[in-house]
């Protein structure tokens, strides 16, 4: 059936990856190498080119692995029993994939296999340090990544209700400690804190968590943005 709403087609696209993910444990080494890079990237200072490179040849695997996926699906269902030509497609679709990941480690190779990124990995180069906007983009995206991760991984399959970590509280917190490094303004906190704790009782009281449940997203929230924002010299201006 065709959609009628950019917003029934963008809730059919999600499904797309919640099912792939529940199904193809591809996708999920994937996602964390991903985010893997774009953690290592800040600290390097990586510019804001060479990040939106690492970002792009992600996206581009994922991409590989989403239609190879789909693929998977269509031969499966037309041929369910063996036959070669199933097999050629579903090999072209494979390649297809080797290949995205073959451009996804050129370009890592490319932005990270250079002196001056080895000695901002070292910690002894005089590049400036990444904006703070790069740095909460990472942050917001690793968080994402290892709540996701960790429901799926405790075989939780509902990805946006219940499980070990609960989602939003823990990009609530993200924010909240985002802001504490932004500013030094103790009322900024304390009003940067209020929305976070509101999202966590919301969250307590609809029974879709619990409070250790909600703890945990505030912790790994508070991890990220202390390890991100604790270590890194960052820049505000433009």
């Amino acid at each position: 059936m065709r959609s009628r709403h950019l917003l029934d087609s963008l809730h059919y696209a999600v499904e797309g990856i919640v099912h792939t993910l529940h199904v193809d444990w591809h996708l999920r080494y994937i996602a964390l190498a991903g985010a893997v890079v774009l953690m290592v990237s800040v600290f390097a200072s990586c510019t804001r080119v060479e990040m939106l490179l690492l970002a792009l040849a992600t996206t581009l695997v994922i991409m590989a692995e989403l239609f190879n996926r789909a693929m998977e699906a269509v031969v499966d269902l037309l041929s369910p029993e063996y036959h070669a030509s199933a097999k050629v497609a579903k090999d072209v679709a494979a390649a297809g994939v080797l290949m995205a990941v073959v451009c996804g480690l050129l370009v890592v190779a490319g932005v990270f296999v250079r002196a001056e990124t080895l000695d901002a990995l070292r910690g002894v180069s005089d590049r400036p340090g990444p904006h703070f906007l790069q740095v909460a983009v990472v942050g917001i995206i690793t968080v994402v990544v290892a709540v996701l991760l960790a429901k799926l991984w405790q075989g939780h399959w509902n990805l946006a209700r219940g499980g070990m970590i609960s989602a939003h509280s823990a990009l609530a917190f993200f924010c909240f400690i985002s802001v504490c490094f932004l500013t030094e303004d103790v009322l900024v906190w304390g009003l940067a804190l209020v929305p976070a704790l509101l999202v966590a009782q919301a969250r307590v009281e609809a029974g879709i968590h619990s409070v250790r449940e909600v703890l945990i997203g505030a912790a790994v929230a508070l991890a990220a943005g202390g390890l991100l924002y604790g270590v890194l010299p960052m820049r505000g201006g433009g």
